[in-house]
């Protein structure tokens, strides 16, 4: 596979994954924003921008209209229109790779992005809704109409580099506020905000009854294995398409990239929360982030933008 191609599939992945990251995140947020008190209203505004890694500062105020422009249309390279715009090209690039069921739900996104702002301002819930279910569609079409060869590896690596990449932002910022700040009547609503923020509430109450103890939310967003959202299971599956890449690429310079994904990998298998949490939590997040970028690095090392002269035969 040609490394431009390889590269335009494993952005269109991560880019979509972004834009439901985005919209879910948004949904959630503005379910817990409203009806608060303006100081609340701004603590979490600010927290949900910092999630987004959208601009903020302290001057920054919520206000609703304004709020969703700036999360879905603004030109920053973050939020959903611009995502979404930048999935469809990477997928209009490769469109021989796709199957005309993919891209056409993927047209259909943009088509539903473009929308004018006077058609979903009044309800963003609704909208933010269609965009997740959208994505969700052209994730199981892709699933089952595209043969599951290297490209589509490409594809499931872009989009489980960028989920662990958003579940790091989202512990290292929402965890922590809640987290180290003194006891507060609406702490119970934060929590519950973080685990919808990865889809993960009914899940994480199977495992550990409705009780948010923040440990357990810990251990269950980072450490659990079976979960999709968490980033035990997206660093799997990282090492599961690299794996799959391999075998088909018979590449001689992957070694260097495996090792960085199986410590990656073996360290979250073997880690404790307890040891977690009374070590730093946030050295533990700062540390798997940096493993994460090592790992984007030497991909693009190995398989994209590598000297075409080295994986010649001697």
């Amino acid at each position: 596979m040609l490394s431009r191609v390889a590269d335009s599939l494993y952005w269109l992945s991560r880019y979509l994954e972004r834009a439901e990251h985005t919209a879910r995140l948004t949904s959630v947020y503005f379910d817990l924003i409203l009806d608060q008190s303006s100081q609340m209203q701004q603590e979490r505004y600010h927290l949900l921008l910092q999630n987004l890694n959208m601009p903020v500062d302290d001057e920054t105020l919520f206000e609703p209209d304004a709020a969703l422009r700036l999360i879905v249309q603004d030109d920053h390279p973050n939020s959903m229109a611009s995502c979404v715009m930048q999935a469809r090209e990477n997928a209009r690039q490769v469109r021989e790779q796709l199957s005309s069921e993919a891209w056409t739900h993927i047209n259909q996104l943009y088509l539903l992005m473009k929308r004018p702002w006077r058609q979903w301002r009044g309800q963003p819930q609704v909208y933010m809704h269609q965009l997740i279910q959208q994505i969700h569609l052209i994730n199981g079409i892709s699933h089952a109409t595209m043969n599951h060869d290297e490209g589509w590896q490409f594809m499931q690596l872009g989009n489980y580099i960028e989920r662990a990449t958003s579940i790091l932002q989202l512990m290292s910022t929402q965890f922590l506020a809640i987290n180290n700040r003194p006891p507060h009547r609406e702490d119970y609503l934060d929590w519950i905000a973080l685990l919808k923020s990865c889809t993960a509430f009914e899940a994480y109450c199977k495992v550990y009854t409705a009780d948010l103890v923040a440990t357990h939310i810990a251990e269950f967003l980072l450490l659990n294995a079976e979960f999709p959202h968490s980033l035990h299971f997206s660093v799997n599956m990282m090492r599961n398409s690299l794996a799959q890449i391999g075998q088909i690429t018979k590449s001689r310079r992957n070694q260097q990239l495996n090792r960085k994904a199986g410590r990656l990998q073996s360290s979250l298998q073997f880690s404790q929360i307890d040891e977690i949490m009374e070590a730093g939590l946030d050295q533990f997040l700062q540390d798997i982030k940096l493993q994460c970028l090592e790992i984007h690095d030497a991909l693009y090392q190995v398989y994209i933008s590598f000297p075409v002269a080295e994986e010649l035969p001697v």
